[in-house]
């Protein structure tokens, strides 16, 4: 009997999931750089400073090669201090001639984040586009920027259940270059781990399934 009434629930309860309405990911965004933003992510820099052009760093993907540049004041002239940023003199990427670089993920973070300046000393209106795994738009954040000393933080945690961020959209509307620093990213499980995590559900899932036989 146990088992034909859930067996009915199921069968119920089904179409009217399936009929409920795709609700955007829920998110939180970090102004500055501190808990718990830093230690739950890992810090991949802006490279190492030797002008070589990188097409990855880390989990990170750039749609187009960035130079190596920095620290600042080397090749890169000014940045921002704490607690805006967390060094003022970070190694840093530049975007060569672009002024619009997407960023692509691997290994599914729920938290993503970097600090960016524009190379021109005037103030720019720049955007951030966080998109899940399934390439819909989780938030975009838009902040003013100094190149003189103004670098800002633009980072993001996918809250939602299951979700994880795929892509970042960068954009300088101004247009102008710009430089990326501190790109950090949540480590996420290995493989294995998942793994075991799996087995570890499953046999939850048979146990409660034995209970409802011997109810």
């Amino acid at each position: 009997m146990r088992k034909t009434s859930i067996l009915t629930c199921v069968m119920i309860a089904t179409p009217l999931a399936l009929a409920l309405p795709a609700y955007a990911d829920t998110f939180t965004t970090f102004s500055q750089p501190a808990a718990p933003y830093t230690t739950t992510t890992i810090d991949y820099g802006g490279g190492d400073g030797s002008l070589n052009n990188i097409t990855s760093i880390g989990p990170f993907t750039l749609s187009s090669p960035m130079e190596e540049a920095g620290p600042v004041p080397q090749n890169w002239e000014t940045w921002n201090t704490p607690p805006a940023v967390e060094s003022s003199t970070p190694y840093v990427l530049f975007s060569n001639s672009a002024d619009s670089v997407t960023l692509t993920l691997v290994g599914g973070p729920t938290t993503v984040g970097f600090e960016l300046e524009p190379e021109e000393f005037d103030t720019d209106p720049v955007s951030a586009s966080f998109y899940n795994e399934n390439g819909a738009l989780i938030d975009t954040i838009n902040l003013n920027v100094s190149g003189s000393g103004g670098a800002l933080l633009f980072a993001l945690e996918d809250t939602t259940a299951g979700a994880s961020i795929g892509s970042v959209v960068i954009t300088d509307s101004a247009p102008d270059t710009f430089a990326i620093a501190q790109l950090r990213a949540n480590p996420t499980p290995e493989p294995g781990s998942l793994s075991l995590l799996g087995l570890g559900l499953l046999g939850l899932a048979l146990v409660a399934y034995r209970k409802t036989l011997n109810a």
